[in-house]
């Protein structure tokens, strides 16, 4: 899993250096390949190929035709670079990317534990600030007791302490 925000900076050719906490975990999962395309908030994800899969499944159970589905495969699947970080831990962002998220110079790498994300510095703490006040109201309709027991009984447990 991958936590934590890290800065860096697209170096002149629009490479990010992946911090060395983000590498070990690569190694250790055997994360060599990664799917990165648009994210939400102007921010670019970033996919290790199983979770790729996961999601590729999970967007194929929507009917190809919908109207909705169509734009979303188009969005997301039309912004896709396989990428690999180079021996340095360097992965190149594409042009497109960059414009999409803004990025010039300085990056941020957040680990939002199943997948990466590369956000415009600036960006980032603008995300933060807007949601600031929100972020408590946000964790506990998160935890709520009602919530945990939903996620509990999805996952065909009991709530019971006994």
């Amino acid at each position: 899993m991958y936590y934590g925000e890290h800065p860096t900076n697209l170096d002149d050719k629009g490479r990010i250096t992946m911090p060395r906490s983000f590498r070990t975990t690569m190694e250790e999962n055997d994360h060599h390949a990664w799917i990165m395309t648009i994210g939400y908030d102007h921010c670019i994800f970033l996919f290790n190929k199983p979770e790729w899969e996961r999601i590729r499944e999970q967007v194929a159970k929507h009917p190809r035709m919908a109207t909705e589905a169509w734009d979303f495969r188009r969005m997301f699947y039309g912004s896709v670079s396989k990428v690999k970080p180079d021996g340095q831990g360097r992965m190149l962002v594409p042009q497109s990317l960059r414009e999409y998220a803004g990025l010039t110079k300085e990056a941020v790498i957040l680990g939002v534990e199943d997948h990466l994300e590369i956000w415009d510095k600036e960006h980032w703490r603008k995300f933060q600030a807007d949601r600031e006040d929100a972020f408590k109201e946000m964790g506990a309709k998160l935890f709520s007791a009602q919530n945990c027991e939903s996620a509990v009984e999805a996952e065909g447990g009991t709530n019971d302490a006994s």
